[in-house]
This record gives C-alpha cells, structure tokens and sequence, in this order.
C-alpha cells in the first residue's frame, strides 16, 4: 500500500513538472474570498485524477513486470505509457472540470503531435511504477 501511496506522489510530481513545461495546466483554485471549504473540496478533487492514474499504473507495471518474455514487456511498456497519457488526454477531452487538462499543441501543430504529447507525458509517469 505504501508503495502505491509514493507512486501517486510521484505522478502528482510529473503532472506539477509538466505543467512547468506547458504540456498540461491545472484549473485554477477559487476566489480568494471564497471558504477554506471550498479550498479543501477544490484541492480534494484535484487529487482524484492522480490517484485514478496512479492506481491504473499500478495494476499496468504489475502485469508488464510479471511477464518473462522481454520483448513483451517492452512492447507492453509502450502502450502502457500511451494508454496512461490518453487517460489525462480523455479527462481533456471530457472536459472533467478538476482533471489536469493537456496542451495538445505543446509540441507543435503537426499531425502526430498530440500523439506524442499523449506518450511523452505518459511515459515518466509509467517508468515510475516500473522502477
């Protein structure tokens, strides 16, 4: 359990140093005049999507580190990495009003762009449930 605890820790870290980058942007907090209940409750559901994507995570790098076939496990590492980042990718796109929304343009605006923002997001966030 406490490794899990430190896995979602370590996604909410690669979300926080993306959005540094300009890759992903979180929703801004309330009003300044609003309540410390409102704080709470914002930064309560701000935490939902990481723990989403950090149990998800862990369920993925358990199963890719319980295959012998190396091979496998790398090409399993790949999509896990894309399916990890289309999960911020489908929050975006949902419009979740608490998620972490993903600048699809952040790498330029060609067609296979938001694909590997997709995967370049997802994959620091599945290499720490497989280390």
């Amino acid at each position: 359990m406490a490794r899990v605890l430190i896995n979602i820790l370590i996604v909410l870290l690669a979300l926080l140093f993306f959005s540094f980058l300009g890759a992903v942007s979180f929703p801004g907090l309330p009003s300044t005049n609003s309540s410390l209940e409102n704080y709470v409750r914002a930064f309560l559901l701000l935490i939902v999507p990481g723990i989403t994507m950090g149990v998800i995570g862990h369920f993925l790098g358990r199963g890719i580190r319980s295959i012998k076939n190396s091979f496998e496990a790398l090409g399993l590492t790949y999509v896990s990495a894309f399916i990890i980042g289309s999960i911020l990718a489908l929050l975006s796109l949902l419009n979740f009003g608490y998620s972490v929304h993903v600048n699809f343009a952040w790498l330029g605006p060609t067609w296979y762009a938001s694909l590997f923002t997709i995967f370049l997001i997802g994959a620091p966030i599945m290499l720490a449930f497989l280390v």
